[in-house]
């Protein structure tokens, strides 16, 4: 399991948080549940090349991009899975503090 992160942020501000991905591998990291005062803005992978241009095995962070909605404490659950499994090999939790 990947070490919990938390986050300190102000409503209406967006962050990112960054998670070690293996694409190539067909493991790809998701959002398994998303808090209602947190909007999930996009994702992408943190490389100067395409992710078809990456070696096999090589591993690229998985950046997300979100912003918080209303003050609180929000838990975001993320899973590493292949898309075509059920099950996740790891999971990560980010806990949102905001204000």
């Amino acid at each position: 399991m990947t070490p919990d992160s938390n986050i300190f942020v102000t409503v209406g501000t967006e962050f990112t948080l960054s998670l070690k991905s293996t694409p190539t591998t067909g493991y790809a990291w998701e959002v398994q549940t998303l808090p209602e005062g947190i909007q999930l803005l996009g994702s992408d992978y943190e490389n100067e090349k395409p992710v078809h241009d990456i070696r096999p095995g090589a591993s690229v962070m998985h950046l997300f991009r979100f912003r918080a909605l209303t003050t609180g404490q929000h838990m975001i659950t993320f899973m590493l899975k292949r898309p075509w499994e059920s099950d996740a090999i790891e999971f990560h939790t980010a806990t949102v503090h905001s204000n």
